[in-house]
C-alpha cells in the first residue's frame, strides 16, 4: 500500500529555505507590515500608544538622562559598553549568521537555517525602517548638540543620524529572532534580550545616542521581528491530515480531524 500524509496544523512554522520566495518575502513581509496598522486591533494600538507615550517620556528627559549618564561614566562602563556594542554592528553579528546558515544546509537542520534567515530578514527590515527615520529626521546626537531637540529635518546625507539607533536596531532585531525560535531552551531568551539590551544602552553611555533613541529603535526591531516570525508561520486551519490509500482492494482518501 503506499500512503503520502499531507498534514495542515495551524499555526506550525514552517521550513524557511534561501530561495525566489525567500527573497521575495523582503517585499511582500515589508508591505505587511507597513500595511498593518489598517488591520490592527484595539490590543495593537494600545501597544503602539505604549510605545509612542514612552518614547516621548524618554524624550522630554533627554537631556536630563544624559547627563546624568554622562557624569556617572567610568572605565568600568566603557568596557561594557565595548564589548557590548559588537553584537549591534552588522561586520560581527552577519558573519555567524551565515555560520549557522551553512551548519544548518550541511547537517540538513531546517531550524538553524529558519533561524539563519529570519534573522537576516529581520536584521534588512528593520534597518530599512530605521534609514528611513533617519533619513527624514537628522536628529543631531548627544555629542554633537547641547540639545536633544534639534533635528534638521528631511535629506540624504549622513550626518545627524541619531534617532532611531542602528546598533540597538541590528541588536534587536536578531536577538528578538533568536529568542522567539529558541524559546524551549530557557537560557537563550533571557541572554538574548538582555546583550542586546547592553548594546543599546552602551550608545547612551558612549554619548552616541539619546535614550529615546535606542528605547525606540529597540521596539520597533523587536515587533518588526515578531512580524517577520508570523508572517512565516503556517497558515492557521484545522488540523486535518489527508491520507491517499491506494493498495490492492481500496482506493481513496482517509480524513482525519485532531482536536
Amino acid at each position: 500500500r503506499l500512503d503520502q500524509t499531507i498534514q495542515a496544523k495551524g499555526g506550525k512554522t514552517e521550513k524557511v529555505e534561501l530561495d525566489k520566495d525567500y527573497l521575495k518575502g523582503y517585499i511582500t513581509d515589508t508591505k505587511s507590515i507597513l500595511t498593518s496598522p489598517l488591520h490592527w486591533q484595539k490590543s495593537d494600538w494600545m501597544k503602539a500608544s505604549l510605545v509612542v507615550g514612552i518614547t516621548l517620556g524618554l524624550y522630554a528627559c533627554d537631556e536630563n538622562t544624559q547627563d546624568w549618564v554622562q557624569e556617572n561614566r567610568n572605565d568600568n562602563s566603557d568596557d561594557i559598553a565595548k564589548f557590548a556594542k559588537i553584537f549591534g554592528d552588522g561586520k560581527y553579528t552577519l558573519p555567524p549568521l551565515a555560520g549557522l546558515f551553512l551548519y544548518g544546509h550541511f547537517s540538513e537542520n531546517s531550524k538553524a537555517r529558519r533561524v539563519a534567515l529570519l534573522s537576516l530578514e529581520s536584521y534588512v527590515v528593520s534597518g530599512f525602517f530605521t534609514l528611513s527615520i533617519k533619513f527624514a529626521g537628522h536628529r543631531h546626537r548627544p555629542g554633537e548638540a547641547d540639545s536633544p531637540y534639534v533635528w534638521d529635518g528631511p535629506g540624504l546625507y549622513k550626518e545627524n543620524q541619531s534617532f532611531p539607533s542602528g546598533h540597538a536596531q541590528s541588536a534587536f532585531s536578531i536577538a528578538t529572532v533568536i529568542a522567539s525560535e529558541y524559546s524551549d531552551i530557557e537560557v537563550i531568551p533571557p541572554l538574548a534580550y538582555g546583550l542586546a539590551t547592553l548594546t543599546a544602552l552602551s550608545r547612551v553611555n558612549d554619548d552616541a545616542h539619546w535614550s529615546s533613541d535606542v528605547f525606540f529603535s529597540s521596539a520597533l526591531s523587536y515587533f518588526t521581528a515578531k512580524a517577520i516570525i508570523r508572517r512565516h508561520k503556517k497558515d492557521k486551519g484545522n488540523n486535518i491530515i489527508v491520507l491517499p490509500l491506494i493498495d490492492s482492494k481500496y482506493t481513496g482518501l482517509l480524513l482525519s480531524y485532531q482536536f
